[in-house]
């Protein structure tokens, strides 16, 4: 009887974590086609600062999400139906309130940092920025895979694939970035109609006020935002002081950021499960993370080496070459990254240590953009390549000894990340 238990919990959770994958994997593979139509109906140029958009709007996009994206999972899988939706309602509140200033920040931003063709950088930040408006935690913490398959990423699947048969057809960058927005516009509208059609008006009258959400949720967002930034700035550095490189980069930072949303399910999967132990048992599953994860990114990189080539020969439509050695260096960007993730977001989550990440998030971030700085000024794509391996390095040096004192000192309680307020329900 336990072994029958114990499959078909095996088999779902398979199920779930194939659902969730799907969803990242298809996202990833429509985003990847839409860059060579990009190239073709504009031009390399106007890729380069479509990719400088969407790498602010990426940023921008974390600071509208405010850490529900974190934090929101646990919250729905300890709440009932009715306190999830309640949740959700607070969510959905905060995230419009704060959308328009933000987004208008980071389009503002865009434009300054763009060489040429603002408009479209423009456009790009604001079709990235709208991500932050994601559902996908609510279905996460649901463990709903396919629920989230139907009601966000079809659509958002649809948009993108419409923006590439009108770049086909003859229109220009606009309309794949147009295709994008309006899809994951009709993705946040379904998935919100679902969660709260019948129960709003209950929702919405239990919700806290904004001030105060915005308050608690603070040190989650902080935390996403300077990783968001150590990903995004790199692309508008290399802009400012190597711009010839730019396109080049480009190329190389929109594959990184495709392979990294479709591994993110391996992340997820350990922010989960490493967690659920407790004392000695805590302290093994932070080792046997680690372990996993180090021979993960080890798979990673060597695909990536060996695959890499023809990806960016893709990706920039036989327009733009990219160095082996900028190769290897984007699979040990995102090899290493991966161990930052878990290290960071699995394991000193877990054991209580939120405030020491953040901290190595900071220092390390802080370190590898002052290298991007130098070297990208010497060595363009591969010196900026070179500079971000060495602060994901740090952060994941620092992590490592964060977790050593941690658990030789023996695991602390992690705090209920939600505390309930009045009037919750």
């Amino acid at each position: 009887m336990r072994e029958s238990h114990a499959a078909r919990a095996a088999t779902a959770g398979l199920s779930r974590m194939f659902g969730f994958g799907l969803s990242m994997a298809l996202l990833a593979v429509v985003s990847l086609m839409v860059i060579p139509a990009m190239v073709a109906a504009s031009g390399p140029r106007a890729w380069a600062a479509i990719a400088t958009g969407q790498a602010v709007g990426a940023v921008a996009a974390v600071v509208i999400a405010y850490g529900w994206v974190v934090t929101g999972p646990a919250r729905i899988a300890r709440s009932g139906r009715a306190g999830g939706v309640v949740e959700y309602g607070e969510s959905l509140t905060v995230r419009l309130v704060i959308f328009a200033p933000v987004a208008g920040v980071a389009a503002g931003v865009s434009a300054v940092v763009a060489l040429d063709h603002t408009g479209l950088a423009m456009l790009g930040s604001l079709s990235s920025a709208t991500v932050g408006l994601t559902a996908s935690w609510y279905f996460v913490g649901l463990s709903r895979p396919y629920l989230l398959l139907l009601l966000e990423t079809v659509p958002r699947l649809t948009g993108t694939v419409a923006g590439i048969l009108l770049m086909n057809g003859g229109a220009d960058a606009a309309a794949g970035l147009w295709g994008q927005l309006a899809g994951m516009a009709g993705g946040v509208i379904l998935c919100s109609a679902w969660i709260l059609w019948g129960r709003a008006r209950a929702s919405f009258g239990a919700r806290r006020k904004v001030v105060r959400v915005l308050a608690e949720q603070r040190d989650g967002v902080l935390s996403s935002a300077v990783s968001s930034m150590y990903s995004a700035l790199p692309i508008v550095i290399v802009g400012f002081v190597a711009a010839p490189a730019q396109p080049q980069f480009a190329v190389i930072d929109k594959l990184q950021r495709q392979v990294s949303a479709a591994i993110s399910p391996f992340v997820t999967v350990l922010q989960g499960w490493v967690p659920r132990a407790a004392g000695r048992s805590l302290t093994r599953r932070v080792s046997v993370a680690l372990v996993a994860t180090s021979g993960a990114a080890l798979v990673l990189a060597a695909g990536l080496v060996l695959g890499g080539p023809l990806l960016v020969e893709w990706l920039g439509g036989g327009q733009i070459s990219v160095p082996p050695a900028a190769i290897a260096l984007m699979a040990a960007v995102l090899g290493v990254g991966l161990v930052e993730s878990v290290a960071a977001r699995a394991c000193l989550v877990a054991v209580g240590r939120l405030d020491y990440m953040a901290r190595v998030t900071a220092l390390g971030s802080a370190v590898g953009l002052l290298l991007v700085v130098l070297l990208a000024s010497q060595w363009g794509t591969v010196g900026a390549l070179s500079g971000m391996v060495a602060g994901l390095m740090v952060r994941v040096v620092l992590c490592l000894l964060g977790l050593r004192r941690a658990t030789s000192a023996g695991p602390v309680a992690v705090a209920r990340p939600h505390a309930q307020g009045k009037g919750r329900s």
